[in-house]
């Protein structure tokens, strides 16, 4: 084995192996810092919102092109000994690998990657030792000494020891990390330890066509001590309490308008609302004409339950006085004429019409707050009410629909015979706005910071981004943001600075 090693053949050989194993590593690298979930999905990875693709291009990205960096230098130069940092990286991904198949009782499904990871450890190693074998100095013959002398042997089996007695005392580091976590979980909501401003979160980005990164468009709006949700898409509710944000402080629920992807976490929002209060009265619900039909009906749907939660947990938890919701219909206003439905303090909200015909009437709503703004579009198409009053607004929340990915999707719907889809994809053009046209009407109505959300189609990887906006930044000169669920924007009083964090993860 060791002449075969010696074989200057050989050692060539594996010095191209090696650098084949180190330019895989490098593209990897770069493959998670430019399309981060599509190298995701190949590895089983399931991101988890904006910061989670953050951890994937940082974590996974500078993890392979660390590799893949120090295997080319390690087989290219004279260093050899630089491949013992992939070579302990990859010793550690394989034994987490296999920990796991033992541990997590899951399903081989990454068997071919371990096999992989195998044969890229194997090259590594044969090169750093057949260079050993071939090196002339006794400097490099040294290597191999340094590295497997006895205290570093001593360390090694340190570390197994450690992670093995981990595992064996997994049940009461899980007790211990609980404990912590509820901990954690029943402190005070951070939105309460907000500073008074104008604060807005998005706590759904999605529209009725399926995406696994976004629910059903949801909006909160805090102001000084006043909490709004505007809109209910599907699945919001879970964000919204992810979130931490305390649904038992709503003061009122705003509704765009009543189709079905904009009211249909309604009545579980009536319920935690409710309980999680205990709220002594009904949540009140604003929306366009049909408001009371719409609450009426959840109402109903949820009476069976509000018998069973009173019975089982009584006044402290669901007093019967507050459950439900209570309906206003928004009336006065027109093509010209804005309607003010709350005015508070220093605290003003205003509802204006905007075009999503058939879905008539439907709303946009402006809330202003000790010299801040922000604009809550609705689904419309490019509207001149919207434009008006937008104006020198500091945060535009427009929706937005991109006809070429969607002309995309209705191709693709007719070669597989997909007859409503193919048909829907169309009829949608009819009463949404393009991102490009939003830009224009930021740009005119002087506002300061644009951010798209109800999105459509779907983009469930990030480098989509780009494409759906498509020409919007040569339109709207100010920045621009992709909404995505956990986002909040805050803005300080009388000022004009706008601070964006991320409260899902």
């Amino acid at each position: 084995m060791k002449n075969l090693l010696g074989n200057k053949i050989v050692e060539s050989t594996l010095r191209v192996l090696s650098g084949g194993v180190g330019f895989i590593f490098l593209l990897m690298g770069f493959g998670f810092l430019i399309i981060p979930e599509v190298l995701a999905m190949n590895l089983f990875l399931e991101p988890s919102r904006a910061v989670g693709i953050n951890s994937l291009r940082g974590d996974l990205g500078a993890l392979f092109l660390g590799m893949g960096l120090f295997s080319l230098l390690g087989t290219f130069s004279t260093f050899r000994r630089l491949l013992f940092v992939p070579i302990v990286f990859l010793s550690l991904v394989i034994t987490g690998r296999l920990i796991s198949y033992l541990v997590d009782d899951i399903p081989v499904v990454l068997f071919g990657t371990l096999i992989s990871e195998l044969v890229f450890l194997t090259i590594l190693i044969l090169t750093i030792i057949s260079y050993s074998i071939n090196a002339e100095s006794q400097k490099n013959r040294l290597v191999m000494s340094t590295f497997f002398n006895k205290k570093i042997l001593i360390l090694i089996g340190s570390i197994i020891f450690l992670i093995l007695s981990a595992f064996k005392a997994e049940r009461y580091i899980g007790n211990f990390l609980w404990t912590k976590f509820v901990g954690r979980q029943m402190k005070q909501s951070w939105i309460t330890s907000l500073p008074d401003g104008l604060h807005v979160g998005l706590a759904g980005t999605g529209a009725p066509l399926p995406d696994t990164k976004r629910t059903g468009v949801c909006t909160f709006v805090l102001a000084g001590e006043h909490l709004f949700i505007v809109d209910t898409g599907p699945g919001s509710t879970k964000n919204l309490e992810l979130m931490r944000v305390p649904l038992g402080n709503i003061e009122a629920v705003l509704f765009t308008h009543l189709h079905s992807d904009h009211i249909g976490a309604l009545g579980e929002l009536m319920l935690k609302s409710w309980t999680s209060g205990a709220r002594k009265k009904p949540l009140k619900i604003l929306g366009p004409k049909g408001i009371d039909t719409v609450v009426q009906g959840f109402n109903q749907a949820y009476s069976i339950d509000k018998g069973f939660r009173f019975a089982h947990h009584g006044d402290s938890v669901a007093p019967l006085e507050g459950n439900g919701g209570s309906p206003e219909t928004i009336e006065g206003f027109d093509e010209n004429k804005a309607v003010v439905i709350f005015q508070k303090n220093d605290l003003k909200v205003t509802a204006f019409l905007v075009d999503h015909s058939p879905a008539d009437p439907a709303l946009g709503f402006r809330f202003d707050y000790k010299g801040r703004s922000v604009v809550i579009s609705g689904d419309t198409l490019p509207s001149e009410s919207l434009r008006n009053n937008s104006q020198n607004v500091d945060l535009l929340l427009h929706e937005a629909l991109d006809p070429e990915m969607l002309g995309v999707l209705n191709l693709e719907a007719n070669k597989n015979n997909q007859k409503v889809l193919e048909k829907v994809s169309v009829d949608i053009l009819s009463y949404h706005t393009f991102p490009e046209e939003a830009a224009r009407i930021a740009q005119d109505a002087n506002v300061g910071h644009l951010v798209f959300h109800h999105i459509i189609p779907p983009t469930p990887i990030a480098i989509l981004h780009s494409t759906f906006l498509g020409d919007s930044k040569k339109y709207y000169k100010g920045p621009i943001t992709f909404g995505v669920e956990g986002m909040l924007f805050s803005l300080p009083p009388n000022s004009k600075e706008i601070l964006k964090k991320w409260f899902l993860n």
